[in-house]
């Protein structure tokens, strides 16, 4: 149990000090099917709640997470928790060594923080990470899953969606069985998503080249 969260309802679910379901109001992003909110007492916890109509990724991820216990690539689950909203499952905030919220991969390099060649390292050492515990990834469309977590020295990516079954399925459970298809699986998305990570490297470069040729002619 985190601290200052307490007591816990009948369905094993925490409340916030007072005895009565969190009130969440800072939302910190969202998806196609959650949106996440900054936990109201914990700036280092993030609460995931799904929307009306959409998959239930939450007890997805809960199911998955807690079956594998822990994963460096794979923020930290806390549990969960009743919201204004409806239940919610928390999460660590991944941040950086200064304690602001960790820039996605794609936005770290559209600003110049991550360099390509540093872009395509920190990806493949992610990928090489989750593919030697057969990790699940289920979401290959886009880079924003990843976020540069930065520390004192050293830079890292965390995943913090995309990962585990997208649906129970056969096929889900042969990968949860058996390593094997996990990898296989894993290795499809990882030729899917270094080619995301090409194509935006490439469109930075071609929006680099059109600034410089501007300034030129402005010059």
């Amino acid at each position: 149990m985190l601290i200052g969260l307490s007591p816990v309802n009948s369905r094993g679910w925490e409340y916030g000090a007072s005895g009565q379901m969190i009130v969440v109001n800072t939302l910190v992003g969202a998806g196609y099917e959650r949106e996440v909110y900054l936990h109201p007492a914990r700036d280092d916890i993030v609460i995931k709640i799904s929307k009306k109509g959409a998959v239930d990724r939450n007890h997805l991820d809960h199911a998955y997470l807690t079956r594998i216990k822990s994963h460096p690539i794979l923020p930290k689950m806390h549990g969960w928790v009743d919201t204004q909203m409806g239940p919610g499952l928390m999460f660590e905030r991944v941040r950086d060594a200064n304690g602001e919220t960790s820039m996605n991969l794609k936005m770290a390099l559209r600003t110049g923080r991550v360099s390509p060649e540093e872009g395509r390292s920190l990806l493949k050492g992610a990928l090489s990470a989750l593919g030697k515990d057969a990790i699940i990834v289920h979401d290959d469309k886009t880079l924003d899953n990843f976020v540069v977590e930065e520390g004192p020295s050293s830079r890292r990516l965390v995943m913090v969606d995309g990962f585990g079954p997208s649906f129970m399925t056969y096929k889900t459970r042969l990968r949860l069985r058996y390593p094997l298809f996990a990898r296989e699986k894993l290795l499809r998305c990882s030729f899917k998503l270094n080619a995301l990570l090409k194509k935006e490297v490439k469109a930075l470069n071609r929006n680099r080249k059109l600034i410089e040729g501007a300034t030129l002619q402005a010059g």
